[in-house]
């Protein structure tokens, strides 16, 4: 594709973006969360928009807003390595606009949220390649247009540059295996402006990059570029669909898996030799027979941490299985579940091509096990050696028990818990947690026996009491295991243990970090909708997290509002997430949130009244004093003591004066002896 041929191409696509918006009178563009590349976007879409007049916001400032048409920023953020904001953001901007247009994107329909999202929607989508333009086609109202970062002018960065630019991803999103880059900058992440990334890019050659952006203003520049595969696969499809004939070309990822720098597959906790030493010696087992144990693990896009996961329950002494359900994984975690599977028989591989989350997976997963006994483990935690044997000798030890949890433990050796206590009454079902954050091998750390529930992250069940209580599906993805112990406690008090020589580590991967008020709300309306499921089965609030999500509820003895909070929960389940998300960020659920703090401020003011009546109260016999005072004075001077004062004070004078004469007289005698 010639310069001319691109210009051509370049200005259709304009005019089908500018058509498509039309001339709206109210038109409002909202940014997104993002790097230095993402703005590059954004002043490529400002320059396409600058014949129209327009509002440009933010995203934490979409709730609040509303018009005629919204244009979503183009991104990134529809893939399965980022797609925490533009799914909700999309169901949100069609609440509070006429129109919802999304700016040119790359798209991976495989990820539930984003397929739902598209599949309900009214908007019109644009993809940035011909790839996610194939896949959006027939779920919604798809149309195609180049990534708005073309229609940045890049003339003045022209330049002819010196030397390579390796530009490799170094963030959360880079591909799992380590960068054989020695010189490596990450410009998006490390370069502070617009200016200075475009600047570094022009200072170079040759640019070698696995980030779109960074690709496309090299190529437009004028570089020769070279991109890698990275967790975004719409480099590809760019390339070749907007920058054939610009010198870009692809090159094999330089990354590999150096010898030694992992540990089954992933990078050593600094715990981790620490654990495995202070291991309690392992009872006797019996190596063989039939496997009487099946671990069931649920896996979502984690293969390096989900790998050590299997081969930690392989490697116990204790005939097990293995049965992982992959959760709609993505193509890193699918090959990896299936290397484990063909490596060694007892895994026992199956797949969901949606994400039932971990409720509706694991009852999924237990449905399929044959065996007495059933081992939870989560795919980012570990057991260390012996802890499967420990576990199933205190069960067998216990048989009226139904399930036994671990000690787990971060990856710093500091327990994350280990069992906890449940306190139902008729308005609460409360869960705490043992361990506080001690170390590990701390002596004043309780000893194993009863415990009041099993947190899911490393727990061995009896599959009878699963098959007796199914695990909620409704649950989703939180509190699924409070849930079931709540059951299970009501029908069979005492039915829990805790094992403290059963020590997991628990890497916690995966948990990405709060980037706005808008991701932070949605991610705790998500968790809010699985307590209103609770609530609305149970009849009782579920204490957990509760007041840390929602800190509003706190009234001033500390206790939950739980008027409010019944309120709030079932406004979320009657609603639904993108409206609960939308009126939170709105303020529109002030008057719900608000009750605790309109009662902490009426007691505050009870008690500033009492201040002041007490005051008046002292002030009011301060007064009565001051009257008896002066009913005193009144009968004094009426009386006839007072009215012979004038007479008196003469005799008084005289008498006084009659003793000091009578006194220096007295004195001047004994002086002439």
């Amino acid at each position: 594709m010639g310069e001319i041929e691109h210009d051509a191409v370049l200005a259709a696509s304009a005019a089908a973006l500018l058509g498509e918006i039309g001339e709206g009178e109210d038109l409002v563009f909202v940014r997104g969360l993002g790097n230095i590349g993402d703005e590059l976007i954004w002043a490529g879409t400002r320059r396409l928009l600058e014949q129209h007049v327009y509002r440009e916001i933010g995203l934490d400032e979409l709730a609040s807003s509303s018009g005629d048409t919204a244009l979503l920023t183009g991104s990134g953020a529809c893939c399965r390595s980022d797609h925490e904001w533009m799914p909700r953001a999309l169901a949100i901007a069609e609440l509070r606009f006429d129109r919802v247009i999304v700016l040119p994107s790359s798209f991976d329909v495989a990820e539930d949220a984003v397929r739902r999202a598209l599949e309900r929607c009214k908007a019109t989508v644009f993809a940035r390649e011909p790839k996610s333009f194939e896949a959006i086609a027939g779920l919604c109202r798809a149309r195609a247009a180049h990534d708005c970062a073309f229609f940045c002018d890049f003339a003045a960065y022209r330049a002819e540059g010196a030397g390579t630019l390796n530009a490799f991803r170094a963030d959360r999103e880079a591909p799992r295996d380590e960068l054989l880059v020695e010189d490596n900058e990450d410009i998006s992440i490390t370069r502070e402006s617009l200016a200075a990334w475009l600047e570094v890019i022009a200072r170079h050659a040759l640019v070698r990059t696995d980030r779109a952006q960074v690709m496309i203003a090299a190529a437009l520049m004028g570089k020769e570029v070279e991109f890698a595969p990275s967790n975004y696969q719409e480099l590809e499809s760019i390339a070749d669909g907007y920058l054939r004939g610009f010198g870009v070309r692809q090159i094999p990822a330089p990354r590999s898996v150096a010898a030694g720098a992992r540990s089954n597959g992933r990078v050593p906790a600094p715990a981790y030799e620490r654990l495995r030493s202070a291991a309690a010696p392992v009872l006797a087992v019996p190596p063989e027979g039939p496997a009487r144990i099946t671990s069931v693990i649920l896996a979502h896009n984690r293969p390096e941490l989900v790998t050590a996961a299997v081969r930690s329950v392989t490697a116990a002494a204790v005939p097990v299985t293995v049965l992982v359900l992959d959760n709609n994984s993505d193509d890193p975690t699918r090959h990896a579940l299936c290397a484990l599977a063909a490596e060694d028989p007892r895994v026992e591989l199956h797949r969901s091509e949606r994400n039932l989350g971990c409720a509706g997976g694991r009852r999924l997963a237990t449905g399929l096990v044959e065996t007495e006994l059933v081992l939870f483990l989560d795919d980012d935690a570990e057991l260390m050696p012996g802890a499967l044997e420990h576990l199933l000798a205190d069960l067998d030890a216990h048989p009226d028990a139904v399930g036994v949890t671990s000690l787990v433990v971060d990856g710093d050796g500091n327990v994350l818990h280990y069992g906890g206590w449940m306190t139902i009454s008729e308005e609460l079902a409360s869960f705490t947690l043992v361990g506080g954050r001690l170390p590990f091998d701390d002596p004043s750390l309780a000893p194993t026996g009863p415990s009041g529930w099993v947190p899911g992250t490393a727990a061995l069940l009896r599959a009878e009491a699963l098959r007796r209580f199914p695990i909620d599906e409704g649950m989703a993805a939180y509190y699924e295991d409070n849930d079931w112990c709540h059951r299970v406690e009501q029908a069979q008090p005492g039915s829990f243990r805790r094992c403290r020589e059963a020590r997991v580590l628990h890497h916690m991967d995966g948990h990405r970090p709060v980037l706005s008020p808008f991701t932070a709300c949605s991610e705790k309306v998500e968790k809010l909708l699985a307590q209103a499921h609770f609530l609305a089965v149970h009849d009782r609030l579920l204490d957990v997290d509760l007041l840390w999500l929602v800190p509003e509820l706190r009234l001033p003895d500390g206790s939950v509002d739980t008027v409010c909070a019944r309120l709030l929960l079932r406004l979320i389940a009657a609603r639904g997430t993108d409206w609960a998300t939308m009126a939170w960020l709105n303020g529109d659920l002030a008057p719900v949130l608000g009750r605790a703090q309109l009662v902490a401020e009426l007691e505050r003011e009870r008690e500033q009244a009492e201040v002041r009546e007490a005051a008046l109260e002292k002030a009011s016999g301060d007064i009565v004093l001051l009257e008896q005072r002066h009913q005193t004075l009144l009968s004094i001077e009426a009386g006839g003591w007072w009215r012979l004062r004038s007479r008196l004070l003469p005799i008084v004078r005289f008498l006084s004066a009659a003793r000091d004469f009578a006194g220096s007289h007295s004195g001047a005698r004994g002086g002439v002896r």
